[in-house]
């Protein structure tokens, strides 16, 4: 069965007008920027990426590869393309987009938090398959700084792989949507040690707070400590809707992080690690992205495993998925490798 089929075939067991027309308009907004695109290339104009305010799984397991796909097909140079990227993430972007501006000089890091969750309680979710006022705010904010060019918003990438996120296509098929080489190492922060493990633990619906959990991690640490120096990853300022976790002892190092820079300095931090311990969840793809083998940590099934499925079919380095309770002899095997 084709996915033409299998697209029309669920539209029409909606019964549903708005449904239907609901899809139209997706798939409208979807060639209206394509045919953009390929008018704004055609042209020699200058190309905007941007901006993505979304969750940092869905930009390092999604965006970051579509964009490096549909720019090298349509033979966009890199010097012709600005990225508008939040935290320091433009060095995920790097090998495509010669030019950043950041979304946290256009406003206030204190601020984001509050106007990110604005902008999902308008949208109802937290995916930008539409282009919100927020989303304009900070084109127009980009533009006084000089970007100028074509915008490719995230709602192409969003739109495009929504078949893979509903189960219509395979996991697998996301290979054929992006490009999915390992990201560039950035230099190593100063003053790191060598031979450490990166742990990155917050907070979420899939790793609950309470006092097992701390427990759990507080052991966790203990036991890594034993072995390797740590370096613990934990923004000082909340930036999103998940809480933390840290904690001093031997021979653990926290990362100094600041709001403008943190995605940066973390990447970083990842890539000169022998491995890397977080919380299931976007964080996870960071590792696997550099080619850092990874354990993820959860305690609730409070996630959609087409992500992790994809993650796997895209990168070769192990991206291992653990229970809590489980995570001392996963870290064990990490390390003996």
């Amino acid at each position: 069965m084709t996915l033409l089929r299998r697209r029309l075939e669920r539209l029409a067991a909606t019964r549903s007008p708005r449904v239907v027309a609901e899809s139209v308009g997706r798939e409208l907004r979807v060639r209206r920027s394509e045919l953009g695109l390929a008018r704004a290339v055609r042209r020699g104009e200058p190309i905007v990426v941007g901006p993505f305010v979304g969750e940092v799984g869905y930009e390092l397991l999604y965006w970051v590869p579509f964009v490096r796909k549909l720019l090298r097909e349509h033979g966009v140079d890199r010097e012709r393309v600005t990225v508008l990227a939040r935290g320091g993430a433009a060095v995920w972007y790097e090998d495509v987009a010669a030019h950043s501006i950041e979304i946290l000089e256009l406003v206030d890091p204190a601020a984001f938090p509050q106007r990110l969750g604005e902008r999902r309680s308008r949208e109802r979710h937290a995916k930008q398959a539409a282009v919100d006022a927020f989303d304009l705010e900070l084109v127009r904010l980009a533009r006084e700084r000089g970007a100028d060019g074509y915008v490719v918003h995230p709602l192409l990438m969003f739109l495009r792989f929504r078949f893979v996120w509903e189960g219509l296509l395979p996991p697998e098929s996301a290979l054929a949507l992006g490009d999915y080489r390992m990201l560039a190492a950035p230099p190593p922060p100063a003053g790191l040690p060598a031979q450490s493990v990166a742990v990155k633990a917050y907070f979420s619906d899939s790793l609950p707070d309470c006092a097992e959990t701390r427990q759990t991690l507080d052991a966790l640490v203990e036991r890594l400590a034993e072995r390797r120096e740590v370096v613990l990853l934990a923004n000082p300022t909340q930036l999103d809707e998940h809480e933390e976790w840290t904690r001093r002892g031997a021979r653990l190092h926290t990362l100094e992080l600041e709001p403008r820079t943190n995605l940066a300095a973390q990447t970083a931090a990842v890539a000169a690690a022998e491995g890397l311990v977080c919380t299931y969840g976007g964080f996870a793809y960071v590792g696997a992205s550099l080619g850092i083998p990874t354990v993820a940590l959860y305690a609730e099934h409070a996630f959609n495993p087409v992500h992790l499925a994809v993650a796997r079919a895209a990168f070769a380095t192990p991206l291992e998925l653990v229970h809590a309770a489980e995570a001392a002899a996963a870290v064990d095997a990490m390390l003996a490798t």
